[in-house]
């Protein structure tokens, strides 16, 4: 007896029923990145495993496929993309800024599956090098934000940013010392009542005053322009730079007309430790979910792999998180299956004349399907219905010797005669 042979825990099997939500999501993503000008990019779904310890050390290997090829060389199933675009970028010296790239490509990461993680998953990857301002900054937000307008998702998606060394220097301007330490327990302030998060801080060696004032301080939250006056009271005199530059930014997502969902937290660090600024990531606004992607600037990343320093800022879309968001309003599948057109031939001598009519068809654009297994006129129709074909055109032999089709309607099960030699343009109307 043949043995059943089954996927693997966290890999999916898509079939077109699935997939044509998918892919509709995925063409949204992608539609918006060119829209914003960013350039389609194709990149290795393999990496030399090296790469992944400059820029994280052995950190991440555990969370990693890693193997050896046949040359005995260490390599990775890529599990982000982001160090493989900065590898791209040192390689290219010619290349003009801005670099806008985006890509959209599977990913692996052997972690433990959980609603809306995955251990083989899809992401799409946003990013802007070549240029530190606070335009490519909002652009890439804004680009972030626009999907989930398209989306009708705008009213449970929040983004919430920060920048990373304006927190630092309020921190350090309240006589906070242990900054590193501070921030890797205030990455995880989400998941924290407040007692918590301040034992957590004294555990790190902060005094317990100092823990209430960076409980205090990583509070601050909302609009960012309604934040401004806060910020500017907190940050000493050599950080009121950061602090423009934060108004300047909410000020150019006004213009892009995204700024209601975006919201100024000081408890967003990301937990990478490549973000050198700028951070974000992106929320369920009713806080069923986990962060749904992050993103930020990373401007020493590139400079890891060569000579060549880039500034960089970007994101990478997170497919599964926004497909939960997606079903928790009701709103997935985003799309079925369908077909245009299905031809259907009522006997043999007329295939050919079928043919032609979905081939004309094919030719405009339109997804058609035929007969391929000689099957009697019932059995077409119940395969065009399970196929969700919205019209028949039914070619017979008496008909064409009238000079004539039928066009059947599936919605409405209505049928219509029409001359043979307008059929492709009223399939097309």
């Amino acid at each position: 007896m043949t043995e059943e042979i089954k996927g693997l825990k966290g890999f999916y099997d898509r079939y077109p029923e699935d997939w044509a939500s998918w892919r509709k999501l995925i063409d949204t993503v992608e539609n918006t990145a060119k829209e914003f000008g960013f350039r389609e990019i194709n990149a290795p779904s393999v990496e030399k495993a090296d790469l992944y310890r400059v820029k994280s050390g052995e950190e991440l290997m555990d969370q990693m496929y890693n193997f050896k090829d046949k040359g005995g060389r260490e390599i990775s199933l890529i599990p982000e993309q982001t160090p493989t675009r900065a590898r791209l970028v040192q390689q290219r010296k010619d290349l003009k800024s801005p670099i806008k790239w985006f890509d959209t490509s599977k990913r692996w990461r052997y972690e433990n599956v959980q609603r809306g993680r995955d251990r083989e998953f899809f992401q799409t990857d946003f990013d802007v090098f070549g240029v530190d301002s606070v335009e490519a900054d909002a652009e890439v937000i804004a680009a972030g934000a626009t999907i989930y307008k398209k989306l009708d998702l705008d009213d449970r998606v929040n983004f919430l940013v920060n920048d990373r060394n304006l927190l630092e220097s309020i921190l350090e301007a309240h006589g906070i010392e242990k900054t590193e330490q501070a921030m890797k327990v205030i990455d995880d302030k989400e998941k924290m009542g407040s007692e918590e998060f301040i034992d957590e801080l004294t555990d790190v060696g902060l005094e317990a005053d100092q823990a209430e004032q960076v409980d205090e301080i990583t509070s601050i939250s909302g609009q960012i322009n309604e934040q401004i006056s806060e910020l500017r009271e907190q940050a000493p005199e050599d950080a009121q730079e950061a602090v423009d530059r934060m108004e300047a930014l909410s000020e150019t997502l006004e213009a892009y007309g995204v700024a209601e969902m975006v919201e100024l937290d000081l408890s967003i660090v990301r937990g990478l430790a490549y973000y050198t600024g700028l951070v974000f990531e992106a929320f369920d606004s009713e806080g069923e979910l986990r962060a749904l992607f992050g993103g930020g600037r990373y401007d020493d990343l590139v400079g890891m792999f060569g000579g060549q320093d880039v500034p960089a800022v970007g994101f990478a879309f997170g497919y599964s998180t926004t497909i939960e968001l997606l079903k928790k309003e009701d709103r997935w599948p985003l799309k079925e299956v369908e077909t245009d057109v299905y031809v259907l031939t009522v006997s043999d001598s007329v295939k050919d004349k079928g043919m032609e009519y979905a081939k004309d068809l094919r030719e405009k654009n339109l997804t058609v399907e035929t007969d391929l297994s000689s099957r009697g006129f019932g059995s077409q129709l119940e395969y065009a219905d399970s196929i969700n074909a919205k019209r028949v055109l039914i070619v017979g032999e008496r008909d064409l010797e009238n000079d004539e089709v039928t066009i059947k309607h599936m919605d409405s099960g209505e049928e219509e005669n029409i001359g043979k030699d307008e059929a492709v343009e009223k399939l097309t109307e």
